[in-house]
């Protein structure tokens, strides 16, 4: 009979970090027990040496330099400006104001655990951290705000996530939102689609900007239109609503007149202007006649047929939308095609010319009167 050695009894795997060939270290373990140990740091705010005043209101979040800064460059810079700081034993302040304290909880949760949880967040929550994610650098976050972001596209939801795309150049999302607007343009592109009005100047010329919208150009100037008036409504009856407020603030007495600052305060709110800049009330209706103009350039008025131009040019609350030289234009180059000519240097204004659109053939482009 052979003489077996006793087997060793098995014991409980250890996990140890091995070197590699090229020397890196790889840890074993798991990650979800790291994550719980991070953010129970985070929450019990132990061995904190910084603190960041964060919000309008002011409200103190304790964190570690050492971790902040060696996950976030951004955070690096301000909390470390000097390489002997780290070691300095008294806690610093940060003043961060345009962050709402929630948002940057979030985001420093990200940061000590590298996780992130959409489940309970509204959309607006999610646009702060984007804008809070791009602002510190963090564009790892950055990336998986966008992708669940875009998972959010609906006929609802596309114009606003498309102002977002636009105003922090999310290429990603801005190209997704563009591709659902092509392929639902005959019921997203429409002056009777009330959803429009939520553009702003830069997202609705990115629309018009577009050489595959498959809607022929008389209804994306109707569409175009509709918003125009909607856009310098919002903007001048903000205005005058402004002067109505400062001139009952002017009649009230001192006890009254801190509940009239919180009232402006809130209506006041809007993203598009900020109302108490210095700017005059004549230099922000002239900036938002500017946004107009800017946009309804980009219509290709000389696709539209000469009828179509001559009711255009008959309807006076529409002129004053347009710049003048595009129809002028416009007129150009439809007399240029009609005598087989072509356009000269002086046609400066490129989007007044034809180009490449899916559009109807001219006979199906007659859809009425404006």
């Amino acid at each position: 009979m052979a003489f077996e050695f006793p087997r060793p009894r098995s014991r409980a795997p250890i996990h140890r970090a091995r070197m590699s060939l090229r020397g890196e270290n790889y840890v074993y373990g798991n990650p979800e027990v790291y994550a719980k140990d991070m953010e129970r740091l985070l929450r019990e705010e132990k061995f904190c040496d910084t603190r960041f005043l964060v919000g309008q209101k002011v409200q103190a979040i304790y964190g570690h330099k050492c971790i902040m800064a060696s996950r976030c460059s951004a955070m690096s810079s301000m909390l470390l400006p000097n390489a002997g700081e780290l070691m300095q034993a008294a806690r610093s302040s940060h003043l961060i104001k345009d962050v709402e304290p929630d948002i940057f909880r979030f985001v420093m949760r990200y940061i000590y655990t590298n996780r992130i949880s959409f489940i309970t967040l509204p959309t607006n929550k999610l646009i702060e951290i984007l804008r809070a994610s791009l602002h510190f650098q963090l564009h790892d976050l950055a990336k998986l705000v966008e992708a669940h972001l875009i998972s959010l596209i609906d006929m609802d939801t596309v114009f606003a996530l498309l102002n977002i795309a636009v105003k922090y150049k999310s290429t990603e999302l801005s190209f997704t939102a563009m591709s659902f607007i092509v392929q639902n343009a005959q019921n997203l592109l429409n002056a009777s689609n009330e959803g429009i009005t939520v553009l702003t100047p830069a997202a609705m010329l990115t629309i018009l900007k577009s050489d595959d919208l498959p809607v022929n150009e008389l209804t994306l100037f109707r569409m175009a239109a509709y918003w125009a008036e909607e856009y310098l409504y919002a903007e001048t009856s903000q205005i005058s609503l402004l002067r109505s407020q400062s001139s009952q603030l002017g009649r009230s007495n001192p006890s009254q007149r801190s509940s009239h600052s919180k009232s402006l305060t809130n209506i006041y709110k809007a993203p598009r202007s900020s109302f108490f800049s210095p700017v005059s009330p004549r230099k922000r209706r002239a900036r938002a006649y500017r946004a107009v103009w800017t946009v309804m350039s980009e219509i290709r008025f000389a696709l539209l047929n000469p009828t179509e131009l001559k009711e255009i040019e008959a309807d006076e609350e529409l002129k004053r939308l347009i710049p003048p030289r595009c129809l002028a234009d416009a007129w150009r180059i439809l007399t240029f095609k009609h005598t087989n000519s072509h356009a000269d240097e002086k046609l400066t204004i490129t989007t007044s010319l034809p180009r490449r659109r899916a559009h109807k053939p001219s006979s199906a482009r007659n859809e009425g009167s404006l």
